[in-house]
């Protein structure tokens, strides 16, 4: 509703960090088929296809920025090669073919407070982790040049 009701908002969300979990391979599991539930014994994939199509609803809806995680570049960035995903972020691409997430951050080992107590801090890995250096570098960004705000550009 926010996305559709106010246009010049963008909406910063983590892409998850499920990438590849689940049980692979045969294993049981219960479905829901004609209004009942049935045991059934049959290969399951883990988290998407080859890891493949895992990120939640909200992180595939139009008109966001999904944001995956990735490990530190220390050396600064030379090209793409040297962007690695992290082992745990989800990634796309969406059913209509849309790819995701949108853009990522570093993700791996940044210090954060933790919820031990109000002067605690740690090293925290998560597309939770990247997503607020995505949010604070997009706050940093001039608004759009031909729209004035509230104003829909024509």
């Amino acid at each position: 509703n926010i996305a559709a009701s106010a246009p010049y908002y963008l909406i910063v969300k983590s892409a998850g960090n499920d990438r590849d979990e689940g049980p692979g391979g045969t294993v049981q599991h219960w479905v829901f088929v004609g209004g009942s539930w049935v045991l059934q014994t049959v290969a399951r994939n883990k988290d998407g296809n080859s890891g493949y199509d895992c990120i939640s609803s909200a992180g595939v809806s139009k008109n966001i920025l999904t944001v995956g995680a990735v490990n530190d570049i220390t050396t600064g960035y030379v090209n793409a090669a040297g962007v690695v995903m992290s082992s745990f972020s989800c990634w796309g691409p969406t059913d209509d073919g849309r790819i995701k997430p949108d853009i990522v951050a570093n993700g791996i080992s940044l210090s954060s407070t933790l919820e031990t107590a109000d002067n605690a801090y740690g090293s925290l890995s998560g597309t939770s982790m990247a997503t607020p250096n995505v949010s604070g570098s997009v706050g940093l960004l001039p608004p759009f040049p031909s729209a004035g705000y509230g104003q829909p550009s024509r």
